[in-house]
């Protein structure tokens, strides 16, 4: 009987999101797919990526241009689709759309980041009210509290991450979840990362077939530190402009545990509560600690 492999059975669409462009885009056999909720470690994962293919550091400089967000609902998708044909490279794509709404195939690498998820809309909060143009703010009012409700209470419209609600969240992760006992589906965690950042780049490494001596590992952790990616996107800033007060805010702090300053006991108990009935309490570990849990 041949072995169940992962479907594209939904369109998802909103203010962030148009997966129709899957409909007019030509994978590559040895295409790396970045998929993740956002504010979960996504452009973290890309600049490691992309030093490990191009074999050059400081890849985030260029991110933007080279590691397109291929679905983003806001730009125009298919001049980002034209881009990426043309890139005679190694694609590396970025995407923060359901498993169930991406097109799969064997022969390409998918790789889902993971974060806790108080993290996540804490990182989100800040990142969305950080910037100059209003994509979202709506999901993050003054009252910290009310929009802590909002994430926990709130259902996504979709099941998609434009919203940004804690079910969305666990529905995007139990998406790849069901599917990562495939040889190139790969569940990336964001405390691993901060944890041993070496030993997760020579495993991302090994798992995009990418050999390079000791030295240049050395060079690409140094290179994937947060303090290294903020100096390159203030420098990069200057010449580009971004949506951004701040451009170095998009890296934040780097640190987890975001919410022990905005939050009551009784709120992260309401927050126990609601993520156990989303998700099994296996999944719940990995989903807030990764490797640690």
């Amino acid at each position: 009987m041949p072995q169940a492999l992962p479907e594209r059975s939904r369109i998802y669409g909103g203010r962030l999101t148009d997966s129709t462009i899957w409909d007019r885009f030509q994978l590559r056999p040895d295409d790396v797919f970045v998929v993740t909720p956002p504010k979960c470690g996504t452009t973290w994962t890309q600049a490691i990526l992309l030093m490990l293919i191009h074999g050059s550091i400081g890849m985030d400089k260029v991110l933007d241009e080279v590691s397109l967000w291929l679905d983003c609902g806001f730009r125009d998708v298919d001049e980002r689709a034209a881009m990426l044909a043309a890139q005679p490279h190694r694609r590396c794509i970025k995407s923060h759309t359901p498993f169930d709404g991406i097109p799969y195939d064997p022969s390409c690498t998918y790789f889902a980041v993971y974060r806790h998820p108080l993290d996540v809309h804490f990182s989100m909060r800040r990142f969305a009210l950080s910037m100059n143009v209003d994509l979202m703010n709506d999901r993050f009012p003054d009252d910290v509290a009310e929009g802590f409700r909002m994430y926990l209470d709130d259902r996504s419209k979709d099941g998609g991450n434009d919203d940004m609600t804690l079910d969305s969240i666990t529905y995007h992760y139990q998406s790849f979840r069901r599917w990562a006992h495939l040889p190139n589906v790969h569940l990336v965690h964001y405390a691993d990362l901060q944890r041993d950042l070496r030993g997760q780049v020579q495993r991302l490494a090994g798992i995009i077939g990418c050999e390079h001596p000791e030295s240049f590992i050395d060079a690409v952790v140094e290179g994937a530190r947060f303090d290294t990616m903020k100096r390159n996107a203030r420098e990069t800033v200057r010449e580009k402009g971004s949506v951004l007060d701040d451009p170095a805010s998009f890296f934040a702090s780097g640190t987890s545990n975001k919410w022990e300053r905005h939050l009551t006991p009784d709120q992260v108990a309401c927050y126990d509560r609601r993520v156990r009935e989303l998700l099994p309490e296996q999944d719940l570990r990995w989903l807030e600690w990764g490797s640690a849990a």
